[in-house]
């Protein structure tokens, strides 16, 4: 149950975007504009709307509850989307996309499918696009950078605006409902996970894909979109598990003259590509296979001719810049995963265009720096994916980086963070990922001296054979002379210790002499650390530590705090669906007025951000929440590694520099209700006689439980404070978590006796 609400709050955190064109000088896209209605509009305002047109509907009992429950999850699930920062507004992908739907409205669609359906770019890499009952159309920015043209992207809007107007999701709903009656099985969509919301599907699905296929071709033609390249949309469903292209990985993007990888990371041949089998069973698959679907393309096409289409009935140039800004946002998307070998290769590809690029050389960067930090820290990556299971040109890159091993990585990733630093040195965020990086390479490298500073005198694994020159021949040599022979002499380094060339002419470099020393400092310092923690006197002063705490809690001495998305969620496992919407709604405007009520008392300056309480000119602070919960994710994700940078840290720095503080609070409250054992309580206590009433009390007690957590971060440093992580067996009230907010805000606030800020 534990695992369930941690889950379920990290769900809840995840909190859209363009700026400059010049795609050498690229920034992560933001929202932009004013926030749209439906972004901020309480989703139970949204829910009792639809709750009276089912009411005014001649239906049976049963299909109204079913369709009663269908619009509170899709209202709720669905506003958690647009709430989460991974889908954008006002920016020029989503402005584009909602252009191209135009053209497919404005002959063939009644005016209130016009109004009602409105696109929006979806912050993913996965090659997809997905439609509601609400109008809502999502398109991935995977998908975006997938395609070839304008047309091929009408033809995937044409065939989710089917799914709309025909009302697809709810049928699905409604079929899944009967399936579980009749199956005996669990509801497919009880979960308060978006994606189980409209991922999840069963076998009546297919059907409707066809029907989509079909009608959506229709639409098509009677546009002046071109046909000509449509059969390539199935060849995109194909292969959407490559990256947007396949280019040979070179080993000069990471080697140099002298630092060269063994021959033995290296792959002779790469895997080649298969694609998704089009002839597959699809019986238990959601859609049908990918040759039923060019079928039916291919059969609804005989006869018709292509004269008088274009492929592009918007904007030639802008249906390109839209690709290249969804390809542009790959890497950050990939890094944001872990999926750090993905995050190079997408970077790689787009430098073929663009080497100036200093935002794509710090994705590589940080994709680098998140592997050492990783591979030093035991860090288990679910998403990095074995190179066994890649095909084409990526898989190079996925196999060098599985063979390389931990003080080999760290020795690329600064070696490639250096040079980057040293061309753009007054980068802050390079400045500190170099700092951090030269921490974790002085803990496997004590002395400077393991690596030469010249280049070898031969190739590496051979030995030198080199005559003096002829004019030397008989004439006295010097000292100096004897030592360059046999130097020349010497066996180079052998494939396996390649890395001792790694930074041939920087060591003496006194910046990268200065970086080694401080980084060895606090190597050392955190070595003689976990040294006296680990013995008798260490382990005694922290139950002394651990007990003062327990006593009087930290002590931080902080002045000023953000509160990021104060956070609340009712569950009662008793229902069909735990999550109670409507409660959990009211219970987050509930909470930021616990806070605003109890900030008063404790002298301390608090700003709330929070997503649900903005007004439609506030995106800059959405943009804020987002870039601010991303953050956290990734810290939570790395919560067992060292002090590790965001990978959008500079981002984050200004958030802390606008406003005013490094300290922000994610708090926030789960209740629930479990269901009462009931009958095994009264039986239990019929075997113990005497003991009878208490297990009638204990069956019929309402049973509760509480989660309330409040955890501290300075943003800057990624240094924490776990100030409440508490479960209780009560339930949830104002007063309780009153007293909660109380003491978090009285911990941040009160000083230690010494009188300072603990760090």
């Amino acid at each position: 149950m534990k695992k369930y609400i941690l889950n379920l709050i990290l769900g809840g955190l995840s909190l859209g975007t363009l700026q400059a064109q010049d795609f050498n000088k690229y920034t992560p896209m933001e929202c932009k504009g004013n926030i749209p209605k439906d972004y901020i509009t309480a989703s139970a305002d949204k829910y009792k709307k639809e709750i009276a047109k089912i009411e005014e509907s001649d239906l049976r009992k049963r299909e109204e509850k079913d369709r009663k429950q269908y619009a509170l999850q899709t209202n709720f699930a669905l506003d958690d989307l647009l709430q989460s920062g991974l889908v954008l507004f006002n920016d020029d992908v989503t402005t584009y996309l909602n252009e191209v739907m135009a053209k497919l409205v404005e002959q063939s669609a009644s005016k209130g499918t016009k109004e009602k359906v409105q696109v929006y770019a979806l912050r993913s890499t996965s090659v997809n696009a997905f439609a509601t009952d609400r109008g809502n159309i999502f398109v991935t920015l995977g998908l975006l950078a997938q395609l070839e043209n304008e047309a091929q992207l009408a033809y995937i809007l044409s065939h989710e605006l089917v799914h709309t107007e025909s009302g697809h999701s709810l049928d699905l709903f409604l079929e899944s409902k009967r399936i579980d009656k009749t199956s005996g099985g669990s509801d497919v969509l009880t979960e308060s996970v978006f994606d189980q919301n409209w991922v999840a599907r069963c076998a009546y699905s297919k059907d409707l894909e066809t029907e989509a296929d079909k009608k959506g071709l229709e639409r098509l033609l009677k546009t002046k979109y071109s046909t000509g390249t449509l059969n390539t949309v199935f060849d995109v469903l194909k292969y959407s598990y490559l990256p947007f292209d396949d280019v040979a990985f070179e080993k000069g993007f990471f080697e140099s003259e002298y630092y060269k990888f063994p021959t033995e990371y290296w792959l002779e041949t790469v895997k080649p590509i298969t694609g998704e089998d089009e002839e597959v069973d699809d019986k238990a698959s959601t859609h049908p296979n990918i040759s039923a679907r060019r079928s039916i393309f291919l059969e609804t096409m005989k006869g018709k001719t292509d004269e008088g289409r274009s492929n592009y009935l918007v904007s030639e140039e802008r249906f390109k810049k839209v690709r290249q800004i969804s390809r542009f946002e790959l890497p950050m998307l990939h890094l944001h995963r872990d999926e750090w070998p993905d995050a190079i290769y997408t970077s790689y590809l787009l430098l073929k265009e663009f080497p100036e690029s200093v935002y794509l050389k710090k994705c590589v960067a940080k994709a680098l720096y998140l592997q050492a930090k990783g591979e030093k820290n035991d860090y288990d990556n679910e998403n990095l994916t074995k190179h066994e299971d890649v095909e084409g040109e990526s898989q190079q890159l996925f196999f060098l980086l599985e063979k390389i091993e931990e003080k080999e990585i760290e020795v690329l990733a600064l070696r490639y963070a250096w040079a980057l630093h040293k061309q753009n040195p007054d980068d802050k965020e390079l400045a500190a990922l170099v700092d951090d990086l030269f921490i974790e390479f002085a803990g496997d490298f004590d002395r400077i001296s393991h690596f030469n500073d010249s280049p070898p005198s031969v190739a590496t694994d051979s030995v030198a054979t080199t005559p003096p020159p002829a004019d030397d021949k008989g004439k006295e040599r010097s000292k100096y002379d004897k030592i360059r022979e046999a130097k020349s002499k010497e066996v180079a380094p052998s494939g396996t210790e390649y890395w001792r060339y790694a930074f041939v002419g920087q060591l003496e470099d006194e910046a990268f002499k200065k970086g080694f020393e401080k980084g060895l400092k606090e190597a050392d310092r955190r070595k003689e650390r976990d040294e006296y923690y680990s013995s008798v006197d260490g382990r005694k002063a922290l139950r002394k530590e651990k007990a003062k705490l327990e006593k009087h809690g930290h002590r931080l001495g902080i002045d000023k705090v953000v509160v990021v998305n104060p956070y609340f969620a009712q569950l009662d496992l008793r229902k069909e669906t735990p999550m109670q919407y409507i409660k959990t709604e009211v219970g987050q405007e509930n909470m930021r007025q616990l806070i605003e009520e109890v900030v008063p008392k404790t002298n301390l300056k608090v700003t709330v951000l929070d997503v649900c309480n903005l007004k439609e000119k506030q995106s800059d602070q959405f943009n804020d929440i987002r870039f601010l919960n991303e953050w956290f994710s990734e810290q939570a994700n790395h919560y067992d590694m060292t002090l590790t940078q965001g990978t959008n840290q500079e981002r984050v720095n200004a958030i802390a520099e606008k406003y005013g503080t490094d300290y922000f609070l994610w708090t926030g409250t789960v209740a629930l209700r479990e269901k009462n054992r009931g009958a095994a309580n009264i039986l239990y206590g019929i075997l113990l006689y005497p003991t009878l009433p208490y297990f009638i009390y204990k069956a019929v007690k309402p049973n509760y439980e509480m989660l309330h957590y409040a955890i501290l971060y300075d943003v800057r440093t990624g240094r924490r404070q776990v100030l409440k992580f508490e479960f209780f067996d009560k339930k949830n009230t104002d007063d309780l978590v009153k007293a909660h907010l109380y003491d978090t805000f009285n911990q941040i606030k009160m000083k230690d006796k010494k009188g300072g800020t603990k760090k």
